[in-house]
Formats: C-alpha cells, sequence, structure tokens
C-alpha cells in the first residue's frame, strides 16, 4: 500500500485493495471507504464488495442522523451501530443496506494531520453485531492508511492544478495550452477542419490595477473569465495566458467567417460596463487577434504569434478584432527594423528638433515654443513620431533620444534674446527608468538655460506607470525650478486623480477636443470644463489644435490661457521663427489675424 502511495496509484485502486486485503484478514467484514468534500458533501471512493449501487451515496450532506458514516463524520467520532434496522441514526438510509442483507454498521472518521475529516473507513456486517477486539485493531491501522493515501491524492491533484491550471480564474494556464493545442491541431488535420486561435487582451487594463487595486483587477479577471466561458462553447479551449491576456481554440468546419462571427462575440461579451460588489463600475474593452489552422500556419508556434500580431495591430486602434493577414507579417518585420533603427538614430546624427509657438488668446503674443523631435532616417526618409517614438520606447532607446531632446531644446533657447519660455515633452520611461533629475540640472548647467524658463510636459500614462517614482522625480525638478505641464489631459484614465496626484503649472488640452469644439457641443462641454478646473486651481491652461478663427474666438470666450496650433505656426527650425526670438520682436500674430482684433 505504502509503495502505490509513493508511486502515484490512483485513489481508487489503492483504496479497494485495502478493502480487499482487510476482508480477507476478517471474513465476516464488508468494508468500504468514503470521502468528503468541503461542503460536506459525501462522495463513494471504494468498496469492491459491497452489494448494490454504492453511487448512490454520493452528493449526501453528512449530519447527526446521516447513517455510520455521514454521522462519524459530522461527529468527528466513531459510530457503531449493531442493528441498522432499528437504530435512529438509519432511519432515512434503510434502502441503502437491508435490502442487500447490511445489518450493522461501524464507521470510523479518517482524519487528515491537521484535524481535518477527509472521510470515513466502514466495517458492514450481514448480522447483527459490533466490532471485535481484531478488527478494532485492523480498523485503527486503516484510517492512518487512508489518510495518507487521499492525503497524498489530495497534494497530486493540487499540484496538477498548479501546473496546469490558472489558480485566480480556474482556466488553463500556459502549460495546458501546449498540451492540448497539438491535440486539437492533430484531430483538426485528420479530420480535416479549420481551428481558430483568438488571442484576447484587455485594452489598458493595468490602469484598472493601478487606480484601483489587484484585488478589484482580480475580481474583473474572474469576471472576464466567467463571460469567456459563456460566450465559448464546452468544447472550446480557454486558456489565461497571464496578465489580462486570454486565448480561445476554436476548432470548426467552416471558413473564417464563423471565426469572424465569434471574434465578434468575444469583444461585445468582454467589453462593457462591470458593476461590481463593491459598488465600483468599471469599464472594459476587449481586442481579438485571430489567426487560422491550417491557412495561417500549421503549428502551434507560428498560429499563436500570428493571433498575436493581429492582436497588436488592433489594439493600437482601440478595441474589436482582426483576422492575421500576410501584411500584418510584413508591418512586424518593418517595426523589428525601425526598432533596431531607431537605436541608431542619436548616434548617426538623424535627429533634428523642430519648434511650434505658443501664444497667449487674449494678446496673440508668443510666450514661448514646445520643442519637437524629428527623425529623418538615411534611407527611408521623414519617419512620423507616431511611429518611431513608440519603438524608441519599445527598446529603449527612447533614453538616449529623450536626452537629445532636451539638450537640444535647452541649447537653442538659451540663445534666443527674448525670454521665451520652452517646453519638451518626456517619456514615462525618462521617468521611470532613470535619472532624469539629475539629467536636466545638468543641461542646464551645460547650456546657461534659466531653470523658469524650461517646463516639461508629461501624460497621464506615466502616473498608471509608476505614481511613487513620478511624483519624487517630478518634485526633484520642480525644486530645480522647472515648471511641469500634463499633455493631452481629458484623454487618460482618471485626469481628477492624476491633478490631485502633483502640483502642476500647465494644463494642456488634448486636440482632439479642440478640433472638434466648434461643431460637437460635448467636445465644447470638455474643454470648458478643463478651462474652468485650470482656472480654480490656478493653472494655466494650453488648449492644442487651433487651426481657425472660430476655435480661437470660442477659446477666448471661455478664458484659454494659451493657444497652440497650425493657425499661428507648424513645428519647424527655429530659424522660421528668428523674427519671434529676437530682442525687439513685436512677438505677435496679430498683424496677420485682423480678424482677432475685432474679437
Amino acid at each position: 500500500m505504502l509503495v502505490g502511495i509513493a508511486s502515484g496509484e490512483t485513489l481508487f485502486n489503492m483504496m479497494s485493495l485495502l478493502c480487499h486485503e482487510v476482508e480477507a484478514l476478517a471474513s465476516e467484514v464488508i468494508c468500504s471507504v468514503i470521502g468528503v468534500d468541503d461542503e460536506g458533501r459525501l462522495s463513494f471512493i471504494a468498496g469492491p464488495s459491497l452489494p448494490g449501487d454504492s453511487q448512490q451515496l454520493n452528493g449526501i450532506i453528512i449530519g447527526p442522523n446521516v447513517g455510520s458514516c455521514g454521522t462519524a463524520i459530522y461527529r468527528k467520532q466513531p459510530v457503531e451501530v449493531q442493528d441498522i434496522e432499528n437504530d435512529p441514526l438509519w432511519e432515512n438510509y434503510r434502502n441503502l443496506a437491508l435490502p442487500y442483507g447490511l445489518r450493522a454498521c461501524w464507521s470510523s472518521p479518517i482524519v487528515a494531520a491537521d484535524g481535518r475529516v477527509l472521510g470515513a473507513f466502514a466495517f458492514y456486517f450481514r448480522k447483527s453485531r459490533g466490532a471485535t477486539d481484531v478488527e478494532r485493531l485492523i480498523v485503527a491501522k486503516c484510517v492512518q492508511i487512508c489518510a495518507m493515501a487521499i492525503e497524498s491524492t489530495d497534494a497530486r491533484s493540487k499540484l496538477n492544478e498548479l501546473a496546469f491550471f490558472d489558480p485566480l480564474t480556474g482556466l488553463g494556464n500556459r502549460a495546458t495550452l501546449r498540451k492540448r493545442l497539438a491535440l486539437v491541431l492533430q484531430r483538426a488535420d485528420e479530420m480535416q477542419r479549420s481551428v481558430g486561435i483568438f488571442h484576447v487582451d484587455l485594452a489598458d487594463f493595468r490602469a484598472i490595477n493601478d487606480l484601483h487595486g489587484h484585488s478589484v483587477g482580480d475580481v474583473v479577471l474572474k469576471r472576464i473569465a466567467d463571460r469567456l466561458r459563456s460566450v465559448a462553447s464546452e468544447t472550446d479551449l480557454i486558456v489565461r495566458l497571464g496578465g489580462d491576456e486570454f486565448l480561445v481554440a476554436k476548432t470548426s468546419s467552416a471558413e473564417d467567417e464563423d471565426f469572424k462571427a465569434f471574434a465578434r462575440a468575444i469583444v461585445d461579451g468582454l467589453s462593457g460596463r462591470y458593476d461590481l460588489d463593491s459598488g465600483e463600475r468599471i469599464s472594459i474593452d476587449a481586442v481579438v487577434g485571430v489567426s487560422n489552422f491550417p491557412a495561417d500556419g500549421k503549428d502551434q508556434d507560428t498560429l499563436l504569434a500570428h493571433a498575436e500580431t493581429a492582436r497588436r495591430r488592433v489594439k493600437r486602434g482601440g478595441c474589436g478584432y482582426a483576422l492575421f493577414e500576410s501584411e500584418m507579417q510584413r508591418e512586424q518585420h518593418r517595426r523589428r527594423i525601425m526598432q533596431r533603427d531607431v537605436g541608431l538614430a542619436v548616434d548617426k546624427g538623424e535627429l533634428s528638433v523642430v519648434f511650434q509657438p505658443q501664444v497667449d488668446a487674449r494678446t496673440i503674443t508668443v510666450g514661448g515654443f514646445e520643442a519637437l523631435l524629428r527623425w529623418n532616417h538615411s534611407e527611408h526618409g521623414s519617419i512620423s513620431p507616431a511611429d518611431f517614438i513608440p519603438a524608441a520606447e519599445s527598446n529603449g532607446a527612447i533614453l538616449g533620444m529623450g536626452a537629445f531632446v532636451l539638450r537640444e531644446a535647452c541649447r537653442e533657447a538659451a540663445r534666443w534674446k527674448a525670454k521665451l519660455r520652452v517646453s519638451v515633452n518626456v517619456s514615462a520611461a525618462q521617468i521611470v527608468e532613470s535619472d532624469f533629475a539629475g539629467l536636466v540640472r545638468d543641461v542646464l548647467s551645460e547650456t546657461g538655460l534659466a531653470a523658469e524658463r524650461l517646463e516639461v510636459e508629461v501624460t497621464e500614462s506615466l502616473f498608471i506607470q509608476d505614481l511613487a517614482a513620478a511624483q519624487m522625480t517630478l518634485r526633484e525638478i520642480k525644486e530645480l525650478g522647472v515648471s511641469v505641464a500634463i499633455d493631452d489631459f481629458g484623454t487618460g484614465y482618471s485626469s481628477l486623480s492624476t491633478l490631485r496626484a502633483f502640483p502642476f503649472d500647465r494644463i494642456k488640452v488634448d486636440r482632439s477636443f479642440v478640433s472638434d469644439m466648434v461643431k460637437n457641443s460635448d467636445a465644447a462641454a470638455i474643454v470648458n470644463s478643463v478651462i474652468g478646473l485650470g482656472r480654480a486651481m490656478g493653472l494655466r491652461v494650453v488648449a492644442e489644435g487651433v487651426e481657425n478663427d472660430e476655435q480661437v474666438s470660442m477659446l477666448r470666450l471661455l478664458r484659454c490661457h494659451e493657444i497652440q496650433g497650425y493657425l499661428f505656426g507648424k513645428p519647424l527650425p527655429i530659424d522660421a521663427y528668428a523674427h519671434l526670438t529676437g530682442p525687439k520682436s513685436p512677438r505677435t500674430f496679430s498683424s496677420a489675424m485682423p480678424k482677432l482684433r475685432e474679437i
């Protein structure tokens, strides 16, 4: 028996063998082993010589009058019934014993080392009698063996769960995926059927953990898993890859039209509002990338990679789904090349800095410039910041590029005769992963630029990544005399929380609201609210993306402080604005905008 426990033999086989061996020693005895779950429900484990259907015991709740076994487990002590027909403990269960000639039953609880009752070991007799001294000695040894076997089996079961199942959601994990997906693909190939691989991700889920806590995030992930189960069928393979990523493998006899419908069902089923028991309300957007076996690949590594590529494509646009296309693979290759090249851009001298004016909304006088980075690739020409900034952030090149633009902007501003402000965008990676305050201190010392003329612009994503590090670094910067602005305000995760997190000097309203404010009342209301909020908190507000006189008129009526946009100048080399940086320059655009004088 001990060999069976050590070798991992099944509990049924071990307990059946034990019953047979005991019955060979005590010829008048019929043995059984009963288990009990955490909810107090009985489950039949073994009883090879018991007559009748022993499975009728399954699901019975233990209690003070539940036969011999149910009562022994409930009382946590042996129960000896010498006359089943007349004993009140068996009143509701005599039909399980008397029709099969069982007249007496002695049951002893099986107790674990920590005191938990794991089940019961029972002796049945075909005549009314009690147990003998020899039988009592046998039972004393048997309950110890049963406890060892059950605990060993439970431990192996838990290890198996840890190895193949996600403890939070109960779904399979990556090990399950590797083991089962290979079989799914093999069967599909034999049956000439297709398999859809659905890589599911949750947009901006990290913000939920950071803003509401990991306990709330865990609750949401459990809800997501439940919804995913309800969308999928019982035959689908569903796993949690880790974090907020899941995967579903679905076999179908049809082409990708069915897979499109299923991808849409996942997006619709998972996206939306989640009302939690705590009263909190969370909104989720789901992203799904789909690859198709065998059309997009015949091995699981290729299929998983293609599904992830499709998922990344659609995630850049927000939520929804996308099916893998060969163009995505080419795009992925181009992205890898860009990540390689962007790391060399500083050393190859391919970077430059351009400047865009920021003007006073009332006087239309220039108060400063925003410095913006540009990359002129030696082979591919001008590369959009929307493309190369994410690439630089992903491979760490943003640290060198950020230092370059800061140094160039300060060096250029130090040459201006007019004491204008210069604003520099700073990546979250620069704040969190480097000594950015030390860099600012060194650059100001090198260039001779007065600290009060420098402003760094950060986005709300910085505070989502590492609030403590962000606060500490920005405080060090402000101690130097440098001002701090929050860029793209209103598009982040929790704008008001961000404003409470740090004493900013300036708020920049995102261009998406400004561009729509004339024709869209909701956008106008948002701009108005931000400007009002800024005034209430004593912060100056800058509106970005101003391109026409109507926007200027409305921003003036709303009492916005500063404006920036193509109406006053595109991002250009500073030489294009030499007339605004000189010592006697009027630094005003009003001569080119006669309509504004009348506003």
